[in-house]
């Protein structure tokens, strides 16, 4: 899979938590695939992109105005496909773009479901929405799910790196509620 420019992650350092909406538009419908939120970097107490939550602890009208306005802006959208809705502030929509590979890998261990495999059936036109939700509620238990990137430069022998989210080498996973690291 190459990762166009439109499709690199921006890192973004603030002191307000991004908010990351994410959903499959089959064309006509848009599927939640859940919030992440980011996490306050201790060494610079800023949020950065490197750092996020699933799911995203929001208040209830905060989560509303976010599932409505993401839905719509998704559908908006002229192809079918995983995207993001992107917010900087309390429920002000920034920016739609697809679904990042570190997001889609991300959501993929969370929601125990190959999201790219669902991603190219879509593509090939034999994705279907009622199986998406039916597999989404068999046996599945979803966790909350911390993830950290993780950028061992001096284990490739790469010098002169910078961390950023386009240069992510690997990914620490923690599951919230059972401690397991992946």
């Amino acid at each position: 899979m190459v990762i166009e420019a439109t499709q690199i992650p921006k890192n973004v350092v603030s002191s307000i938590p991004t908010l990351e909406f994410n959903g499959l538009f089959d064309g006509q419908v848009v599927y939640q695939l859940g919030v992440i939120g980011e996490l306050k970097d201790q060494g610079v107490g800023k949020y950065q992109t490197l750092a996020k939550r699933y799911p995203a602890h929001l208040e209830s009208d905060l989560a509303t105005k976010v599932t409505a306005t993401s839905e719509r802006a998704i559908s908006q959208q002229e192809t079918p496909g995983l995207y993001q809705v992107l917010y900087q502030a309390e429920g002000v929509h920034e920016d739609v773009s697809p679904l990042t590979a570190p997001d889609i890998a991300f959501m993929t261990k969370v929601w125990g479901m190959n999201l790219t495999a669902i991603w190219v059936r879509l593509m090939i036109g034999r994705f279907s929405g009622q199986a998406l939700v039916k597999a989404s509620h068999e046996g599945t238990t979803y966790h909350g799910a911390i993830y950290r990137a993780h950028f061992p430069y001096a284990d490739y022998h790469l010098t002169n790196q910078k961390s950023a989210p386009a240069t992510v080498i690997g990914a620490q996973i923690e599951r919230a509620n059972k401690g397991s690291k992946q």
